[in-house]
């Protein structure tokens, strides 16, 4: 770390009386070596006094504990507004699968509708059969059995007659029964996915609001952080001028102070997925071995005695387990490099909900068209990509690999943000609005147990 020349922060006196001292030592020496032609000396100024030396003392901690109490808040709003990012993020998938449910409900009504119009129109042909059958029945509705036979000119004429009847009695049925049916297929279709389409879109309203009013919160701590960033710089600079140092030295702290603690956290975050695969593999071991191991007693079912033969020497233990084997990886690494150009020539576009381009994107809209540009279509949220695609641990990643994010490790259902592994522990990805698509450090903290691989 760099230091102002002549000065050492161990002293911890301050900068100006420390120069009150060393002004009176040299006006001291120029009082016994001659310096060229003899001058009169100005009176030494006296040396600073116990009081003052310890007043310097007690301002440097004073303001050491100001800038203290205001790194410890700004942590704190820091901490708050992380947390209110990842509730904006949250929001955000939950739209996104209410806006899928609204847009599938939506194609569910155009169906419904277009089957409504063929029913109408069965409905209408069934009432043209219907008002047919009726006229062909009212010429003969002064003909009873007697007077079919009184008017039959022969035997044969008058079966002839009784057939036609029949026949038309069997039409008029079979017409009155397509109609009935066609009717209640125009009032039900249209009707049932309508309402469907309503809750939806209710759905997708309500989940609109509650992003909105996320967005807002995190838009307050936002700044009321900044406002807490611009006290501490302020204490910040009175604290260097107490010290004698820089602004940029006592930033230069503070920078490193939280790298340490945003390092601390991702090796925490790495220990613990490599714990919950070690515990993971060690179960796939024991229920291995249980499954292979013989059961105990001789074949007849008495116990085993003194002369039983002796145990089977225990199975070797299996390979630990790998990832799980539900979802499919369709993409190679060469399509998933294509698919890491392709999203960093979008770096800088804007964060826009439920967008999937051209101009704009959410996380899982950027994943989603990334590799649909090297043909392969993966699913359109966060949740319903981590179960569609491959799983991959993160020793394994490659270029074009999804890093998904949860608040429940163990429940998809809680991922709330998406990212695309870009190599060299780097990903791209969409976070939040008013943060522009951006390639950042991999990070492992609420990561999902493994990543997806399209």
């Amino acid at each position: 770390m760099r230091r102002i020349r002549g000065l050492d922060e161990r002293h911890g006196h301050g900068g100006v009386l420390a120069l009150r001292a060393l002004g009176a030592a040299v006006l001291a020496l120029g009082l016994v070596i001659p310096w060229g032609p003899t001058a009169e000396a100005d009176p030494p100024t006296d040396p600073p006094s116990a009081a003052e030396a310890q007043a310097a003392r007690d301002a440097v901690a004073a303001g050491t504990l100001d800038v203290r109490q205001a790194e410890a808040a700004l942590g704190t709003l820091r901490a708050e507004l992380e947390a209110a990012q990842v509730r904006v993020q949250v929001a955000a998938a939950d739209y996104a699968e209410a806006q899928q449910a609204a847009e599938r409900a939506e194609q569910e009504v155009a169906a419904a509708r277009a089957a409504a119009r063929k029913a109408h129109r069965g409905e209408v042909a069934a009432r043209s059969g219907l008002a047919e059958v009726y006229r062909a029945s009212a010429r003969d509705a002064d003909l009873g059995s007697l007077d079919i036979a009184f008017e039959a000119d022969s035997v044969p004429d008058m079966v002839g007659r009784s057939a036609v009847e029949r026949a038309v009695q069997r039409k008029l049925g079979g017409a009155m029964a397509a109609y009935q049916q066609a009717r209640a297929a125009s009032e039900s279709a249209d009707a049932r996915w309508s309402a469907a389409k309503k809750q939806r879109d209710a759905a997708a309203k309500q989940a609109r609001t509650a992003f909105d009013a996320a967005q807002a919160a995190a838009a307050d701590l936002a700044a009321r952080t900044r406002a807490a960033e611009v006290e501490r710089q302020a204490l910040v600079a009175r604290l260097a001028e107490l010290r004698q140092t820089s602004v940029e030295i006592e930033n230069e702290r503070e920078a490193a102070r939280a790298a340490a603690a945003v390092a601390a956290r991702e090796a925490a975050a790495k220990a613990e997925l490599e714990r919950r695969q070690e515990a993971r593999a060690e179960a796939a071991a024991v229920a291995t071995v249980r499954t292979e191991r013989p059961g105990r007693g001789s074949a007849d079912g008495g116990g085993a005695g003194p002369e039983a033969e002796p145990a089977p020497a225990p199975a070797p233990r299996p390979a630990p387990a790998g990832p799980p084997t539900e979802g499919v990886t369709q993409g190679s690494g060469g399509l998933g490099i294509g698919a890491v150009a392709w999203a960093r020539a979008r770096l800088g576009a804007p964060y826009l909900l439920g967008a999937a381009g051209p101009s704009a994107y959410d996380c899982s809209g950027l994943t989603m068209m990334s590799w649909a540009s090297q043909g392969v279509n993966i699913t359109r949220t966060s949740r319903s990509q981590y179960l569609a695609v491959g799983k991959v641990g993160y020793g394994s990643l490659r270029p074009g690999d999804l890093v998904f994010y949860g608040s429940d490790p163990s429940d998809p259902a809680s991922i709330y943000h998406v990212a695309m592994y870009t190599g060299g522990g780097m990903m791209i990805e969409a976070t939040l609005p008013g943060q522009p698509l951006s390639e950042n450090p991999l990070r492992l903290a609420n990561a999902m147990p493994y990543a997806g691989r399209p």
